[in-house]
């Protein structure tokens, strides 16, 4: 399985098509081929498009925007390996802490999150149509 960042149009509307069957809020191809030049947008591939993940990187902080894998490709490691990367790039772009926000009750999420080290550190109430948002952060 190969990572790296999309190449193409037809890469972005893959991406957007991944996020809008598995996030509440999806990015749309054009605002993925569009992102600034602070954004890190990934693709996980095993021949073709399998999972995706961003992050904004400002100054001394990565924060984590989305993560998904279809459904084909869920539980083969796909999240994982897109975690890592995005920390691999927080940590060689020199920053010091990396922020999300999840949706309380998203155990699998959750779960992942808190397996590369992340702890909730906030909470905002009802984000999510009246469900909390828990922000978690990872000091590197």
């Amino acid at each position: 399985m190969l990572v790296r960042r999309l190449e193409s149009f037809d890469e972005a509307v893959a991406a957007a098509d991944i996020e809008r069957r598995s996030l509440t809020t999806a990015w749309s191809a054009e605002q993925i081929s569009s992102l600034p030049e602070y954004a890190l947008y990934l693709g996980a591939f095993d021949g073709e498009l399998c999972g995706i993940a961003s992050m904004y990187i400002l100054a001394s902080e990565g924060q984590i925007m989305n993560l998904a894998v279809s459904a084909a490709h869920r539980r083969r490691g796909v999240a994982s390996l897109l975690m890592q990367s995005l920390i691999d790039e927080a940590v060689s772009r020199q920053c010091e802490v990396i922020t999300l926000e999840v949706e309380d009750g998203n155990d699998s999420a959750i779960g992942l999150y808190t397996k590369y080290g992340f702890s909730v550190a906030g909470r905002r109430k009802g984000f999510y149509n009246g469900r909390d948002a828990l922000i978690m952060e990872k000091t590197l």
